[in-house]
């Protein structure tokens, strides 16, 4: 893949392009964010496979879906409707 195509696939600002990384190497690469894979592979399931991610964006999606940050909206999944 080129740098110029890495960077049309990635919308953020001024990152380094060789700094993302796509879903799947974030998840095989769980031991460098001293996660498990399933950790990162939740946080990351709503992300496109092919999709740029820095490492800062990886931890604050892991931190949400563990619940280490607060979310705008929180669900109960006990209430029955």
């Amino acid at each position: 893949m080129t740098n110029k195509k890495m960077n049309r696939q990635y919308t953020g600002t001024t990152l380094d392009v060789h700094n993302l990384r796509s879903k799947q190497e974030w998840i095989e690469s769980a031991v460098v964010l001293k996660r498990e894979r399933f950790e990162i592979a939740g946080a990351l399931f709503d992300c496109e496979e092919d999709a740029l991610l820095s490492q800062q964006e990886v931890i604050q999606k892991v931190q949400t879906y563990l619940g280490l940050t607060t979310k705008g909206e929180t669900v109960n999944v006990d209430t029955k409707e």
